[in-house]
């Protein structure tokens, strides 16, 4: 299966070839950063990696005096790994644990003015991508015949995400306030039934 940027790059390679300065913009414009983190450099060296794999392949273009620019497009296998990793995204489990889930079992290991301190900030964070999402969902539905309905669907996702972090995370501050202490019980003793 691909990396998730790999298979965003496919994707985009499979509408139109694409130089990689326009895939890093086209990137840039659909705010990719708010959750899936990433840099330019590693836009251009996730390309070169498909290059390699000849998932991708190149051509080099001249137009009057500008650079030369390498276009790149899709290939054949380059298809078929992006269909397999399509199918098996939307198949995936969503309930797969993140980063944050790992920072909720261990935060015992920090003190509670931090642990209250961190949670703050990321409250604020959340809420402020939560309102921009929002925002930009409706201005699109204003006219949704210009976006296509998975685009609408894929920010509707992030936003329950979102919403369900938000309301973990004012749980976690609510209960941080009225305890004492963090936790006198080790989190790996939990006991699956």
């Amino acid at each position: 299966m691909l990396s998730k940027l790999a298979a965003l790059i496919l994707g985009i390679l499979s509408e139109k070839e694409r130089n990689p300065y326009d895939i890093t913009k086209m990137l840039n414009e659909m705010n990719t950063r708010k959750w899936l983190p990433l840099a330019d450099s590693t836009v251009y060296a996730t390309i070169n990696n498909l290059k390699k794999k000849e998932l991708i392949s190149g051509r080099i273009e001249k137009r009057g005096n500008l650079p030369e620019k390498t276009i790149y497009n899709i290939t054949l296998e380059g298809e078929r790994e992006l269909h397999s990793s399509i199918t098996s995204y939307l198949e995936e489990d969503a309930s797969a644990s993140s980063a944050f889930d790992i920072g909720i079992l261990l935060m015992h290991n920090l003190s509670k003015p931090e642990i209250l301190a961190k949670l703050k900030k990321k409250l604020e964070r959340l809420e402020n991508n939560f309102y921009l999402i929002r925002k930009q969902i409706v201005i699109l539905e204003m006219d949704s015949s210009k976006v296509a309905f998975t685009s609408l669907a894929m920010l509707k996702h992030r936003l329950h995400l979102l919403e369900a972090e938000i309301k973990t995370v004012k749980e976690l501050i609510r209960e941080l306030n009225t305890r004492n202490e963090v936790s006198e019980l080790s989190p790996f003793d939990m006991r699956m039934i």
